[in-house]
């Protein structure tokens, strides 16, 4: 199951790691709450209707609220408020719905909410929001589906973080970025000795996600090598998200590295779409829509 993803990762271990940790690691893990895989199992049958849906969701109260929020928020154009979960699904669409449910495990899977948590939580929305701002702006069809691939792109991160053991070493990651100016990715794989990216993939493979979801959260850090078909521009989009997070100080810890005005994140604009001789302005307006956009989300999810 994990084969072509472990593959892509060959090389990148440091301190005696191996590849067989990370899939125990994988495989430890809890799978997603009953009542969430249900719901989004119902989501994937296209046989199911909104009221089986509804009644699936209905058996854990709490994951109603994120769902009605959702449904009555301003951006619906709805004048009426839902009250009911059937109808609140017909407003959102099964694409949003199942982004929420997703959201919802994640969260959950990470009780113990303190300030890494909430540093690692903000990044992840912060690329979710910045996602959503930037495929409104192009008009990219696929503005769903980036969003849950912006949120699960840190889930590697949240996955170390619910494992006691390699949460005790992460203090000392950030103390790297702030002593050398490091990305997560390359202070992780020196402190720990390896990074979330291939943790966060294996857990997605686990979780039956996509392919090409799986290989964005394994790939999205890497140097940016052009658009050869859909998949690239959707990972070129995922870095441009990040780095738009990050510049919005979304999830950003002391000495990272603000890469929103770097060369590569201009060849990644241009290449999705953006004129570039109206690039700073663009970029602008989508750091404060993304900073606005992230505070909405935040009171969804908490």
């Amino acid at each position: 199951m994990y084969a072509d993803l472990i593959e892509e990762y060959e090389g990148q271990f440091s301190h005696g790691r191996s590849v067989d940790e990370l899939v125990a690691l994988a495989d430890e893990l809890p799978p997603m709450p009953d009542a969430v895989a249900r719901a989004i199992r119902l989501v994937d049958n296209p046989d199911a209707t909104s009221e089986e849906i509804a009644d699936a969701i209905m058996l854990d109260p709490t994951l109603a609220w994120p769902i009605l929020r959702t449904a009555n928020s301003a951006k619906h154009g709805r004048q009426d408020e839902v009250t009911t979960m059937a109808v609140a699904i017909q407003v959102i669409g099964l694409a949003r719905l199942r982004t929420i449910l997703i959201c919802s495990a994640l969260r959950r899977w990470n009780r113990a909410f303190g300030p890494l948590e909430r540093l690692v939580w903000d990044k992840s929305l912060g690329a979710a929001s910045s996602a959503f701002i930037l495929c409104g702006r192009l008009q990219k069809k696929y503005r769903d589906e980036l969003y849950l691939t912006g949120l699960l792109h840190n889930l590697g991160q949240i996955v170390l973080l619910s494992h006691r053991e390699i949460r005790a070493l992460y203090p000392a990651v950030l103390t790297r970025i702030a002593k050398h100016n490091e990305d997560f990715v390359t202070a992780e794989r020196e402190v720990i000795g390896f990074s979330h990216p291939l943790v966060g993939a294996l857990v997605a493979r686990k979780w039956e996600l996509p392919f090409g979801t799986c290989q964005a959260i394994l790939h999205y850090p890497e140097p940016f090598e052009g658009i050869f078909g859909l998949e690239d521009e959707k990972l070129a989009m995922l870095k441009l998200a990040v780095g738009l997070g990050l510049a919005a100080g979304l999830g950003k810890p002391e000495g990272h590295p603000n890469t929103i005005n770097t060369e590569e994140v201009e060849k990644l604009a241009a290449a999705v779409g953006f004129d570039p001789t109206l690039l700073q302005a663009d970029f602008n307006v989508s750091l404060e829509e993304t900073k606005s956009h992230f505070a909405s989300e935040s009171q969804t999810y908490g």
